[in-house]
């Protein structure tokens, strides 16, 4: 089946860059690397967006709720 290859337009600096890194990591091409450098960005992007914590203005407003609901005094 064809796949259809996506493409991204990256500067010659930042090319030459991962030519270099892509090397010292062991990676057989550019875009191996760069595949696994985006992977790990995105899943770390992704992670952190999960994580976020409520603010006491939030908290506050949930309590509030909650007590309206019968189930905080």
């Amino acid at each position: 089946m064809w796949k259809k290859k996506n493409t991204i337009t990256i500067s010659e600096q930042t090319i030459e860059k991962l030519r270099v890194a892509a090397e010292i990591a062991g990676c057989s091409s550019i875009e191996e690397f760069a595949e696994r450098v985006l992977s790990k960005a995105a899943d770390e992007s992704i992670a952190s967006t999960s994580k976020r914590e409520a603010s006491a203005e939030q908290i506050e407003e949930i309590k509030n709720q909650l007590a309206g609901l019968g189930y905080l005094e």
